[in-house]
């Protein structure tokens, strides 16, 4: 086990004997748009999440889509979850659910969950899902939407880079840097208001000697969908600095902290499970990272970062007696304190180099370690502890002008399914200036949660014979669940015809192994001396399936004029069931049919406006979904800039589901109208 005190002086012992690099920041995305594949055909910037290398779109391994701040403030987005439907193959679902998920749900190509714990999520490098449940709750982020300079996803299974939770991909989350951010003092107050949504945040940027900063501080409050209880309550603090030690050394420190509370349960009384209550939270993390240049093409970096997530609140039952007369003394309540603490060490090194004009290649490896407190769920007072090793590396080879290798690997130990191994492959043909042909292969695995391997979830009550009470046992895991293991078969295409961008891709992806919570006889389990069992069948995390998802996905970019944009994403998908047996709805998991789409217009210098359209076919999702029909939204988005001295802003109106469509997302519980609010920016 690796003893979390042991971490910091490993830290500073590997950074002042090696030195390191990340894979150099990269400079802005250009603005005013979403940034496709085929917008880096020719001179390009670069981006780091596909590989670890700086590599144009155009060369990288796998689809990727990079979201600008630009595009997020046109489509007048404050949720974060709300960017991803402007990426094909994605389904986004407001959830307000019961259990750790009154949250959005955000799955790519299927198999959706309320958790959503097949997709690595990762902000400037620290990695920030739940060992818990293996999702990510989204709006306890400390983390301000304005902070975002640019999202990366990778749409696809990216192990190899990034380990075993990027089983579908990877959405890679960048803020501004304060080095570009100003060079003297730069303040803004950002602010939304609207249909029981209030924030404000206030941002202060700055530079002094060899130091760049910002700090930016807030609050939320949402009062969620009607009829639920979800509401949010959350304070933030975020900060960044970078101080630059001379030209070949740079150190950046990142500080957050989430405190608050939220609603959980149902205001339709459940006397079994969660009746409505008020859960604290409070989560902080610390990061510091060193880049050093070796030479003009070799750079190392070392990173380390601190997590901690507290969750804390009170399930109190009805009086169950009612339940059980005569067997349960009446005034019985079952009242459970349901605490759940998660802590997260990890070290990482990575060392960029080319071999010769043709060859560059990245490696580098680390070491973290989670730590798990949870009764309600585990069955334990004791902390439980999750170590996790990895070596990483990948290659580029320009075999020609006009073909390009890619190949990497990704080797892990940890403490659930031992030593893994995730590869990829792929070949980049450009057999004309706006034409490129990308065929790749990769395999990735995703390590089962504390949910899946540890589950033991139980509640008792005295009844009014001597010696004797009742046992509802709800989740008992046996442990040794396998890792799911996805193999995935792409081809993609890239073209440019003038002022219209296409990206299109076909893909097949083989899933084994897939983890599922399912039930178990009452037979199985045989209560201790002194308990009665009540209740029926327990679940437990099995490997229960596997399943086949081809389809089709494409985004199309149009420049209609130079003051208006058209961006459009469609994706096809299928999923097939290849293993019989037992009932799972893996074909329902997803929608067959999404698209979206995002007009942009600027009138002049001072108004501009945007619409939206999202639409979802019918689907039902595992675990706690129920079949939702068909989703049509849209939006609209009118804003006014304005410059008056030193202050200059923006003021935006913005309505969502503009016609009042009434549509469910995830579960028929969340139904969804129209809603408006008024977003406000100032700087100064």
């Amino acid at each position: 086990m690796l003893n979390p005190r042991l971490i910091v002086p490993i830290f500073f012992t590997l950074s002042f004997s090696t030195g390191i690099s990340y894979a150099e920041e990269v400079t802005s995305i250009a603005p005013s748009k979403i940034v496709y594949e085929e917008d880096y055909i020719g001179e390009v910037p670069k981006v780091l999440t596909i590989s670890r290398l700086p590599q144009s779109i155009a060369d990288s391994p796998s689809a990727v889509t990079v979201i600008d701040r630009e595009t997020i403030r046109a489509a007048g987005i404050v949720d974060l979850p709300e960017v991803f439907r402007l990426i094909p193959g994605f389904y986004v679902g407001t959830n307000a659910g019961y259990v750790h998920s009154t949250n959005h749900a955000v799955s790519y190509h299927g198999l959706t969950t309320a958790y959503s714990g097949a997709m690595q999520v990762i902000i400037n490098g620290r990695s920030v899902y739940s060992p818990l449940y293996g999702g990510v709750q989204w709006s306890e982020l400390p983390l301000a939407i304005a902070d975002i300079e640019r999202i990366e996803i990778t749409r696809g299974p990216n192990a190899a880079s990034y380990g075993a939770n990027s089983f579908f991909g990877v959405i890679n989350i960048i803020t501004q840097s304060p080095q570009t951010m100003s060079t003297s003092s730069n303040n803004s107050i950002i602010a939304t208001h609207g249909n029981g949504r209030n924030e404000a945040f206030y941002r202060q940027a700055g530079k002094w000697d060899q130091l760049s900063y910002r700090v930016t501080t807030g609050f939320r409050e949402d009062d969620g969908l009607r009829e639920r209880n979800d509401f949010k309550r959350t304070r933030l603090l975020n900060a960044q600095a970078d101080y630059r030690l001379n030209d070949l050394n740079s150190v950046e420190f990142e500080f957050g902290l989430v405190d608050g509370a939220r609603g959980e349960g149902n205001i339709n009384e459940d006397p079994i499970l969660f009746l409505p209550r008020t859960k604290q939270i409070n989560n902080h993390f610390q990061l510091i990272r060193w880049r050093h240049n070796m030479s003009e093409t070799s750079d190392l970096t070392l990173q380390g970062y601190h997590s901690f997530d507290r969750s804390d609140d009170q399930s109190t039952s009805i009086d169950i007696s009612t339940l059980f007369p005569g067997a349960v003394a009446p005034g019985t309540f079952i009242n459970e304190k349901i605490l759940v603490e998660t802590e997260r060490y990890d070290v990482e090194a990575q060392h960029n180099f080319s071999v010769g004009p043709h060859i560059r290649a990245v490696w580098g490896g680390s070491v973290r370690q989670d730590s798990m407190l949870a009764p309600h769920y585990l069955g334990t007072d004791k902390k439980d502890y999750f170590d996790l090793q990895r070596l990483f590396g990948h290659t580029e080879w320009r075999a020609h002008e006009k073909l390009l290798f890619n190949a990497g690997a990704m080797i892990e130990h940890n403490d659930f399914s031992g030593t893994d191994i995730s590869p990829r492959m792929s070949l980049n043909f450009q057999p004309s200036p706006n034409h490129i042909i990308r065929i790749g292969a990769s395999s990735a695995l995703r390590t089962p949660n504390y949910l899946e391997e540890k589950f033991n979830r139980f509640v008792t009550a005295p009844t009014v014979f001597p010696g004797v009470s009742l046992l509802a046992q709800f989740y008992a895991s046996k442990g040794n669940v396998k890792p799911e293991q996805i193999v995935s078969r792409e081809i993609g295409y890239i073209g440019k015809f003038g002022r219209l961008n296409i990206d299109s891709r076909i893909f097949h992806d083989s899933i084994s192994d897939h983890i599922r919570l399912r039930g178990r006889r009452a037979g199985d389990f045989i209560p201790p001396p002194g308990f009665v069992r009540v209740a029926g069948e327990a679940d437990t995390g099995l490997n229960d399936g596997s399943a086949v998802i081809d389809g089709i996905e494409a985004q199309v970019k149009w420049q209609i004029l130079s003051s208006t944009q058209l961006l459009m994403n469609f994706a096809h998908v299928h999923i097939r069931e290849t293993q019989e047996g037992l009932e799972r709805n893996y074909e329902k998991a997803m929608p067959n049919n999404t698209f979206s789409a995002l007009l942009t217009h600027k009138f002049n210098s001072h108004w501009d406006a945007s619409f939206a359209y999202y639409q979802a076919s019918q689907a039902t999702m595992l675990g706690d979904g129920d079949p939702v029909d068909l989703m049509r939204r849209a939006d609209v988005r009118l804003a006014r800039k304005f410059n008056s001295g030193k202050w200059h802003g923006e003021i935006a109106a913005v309505i969502e589901n503009v016609f009042n469509h009434q549509y469910e997302e995830f579960a028929d519980y969340n139904t969804l109208g129209r809603r408006a609010r008024l977003n406000v920016s100032v700087n100064y």
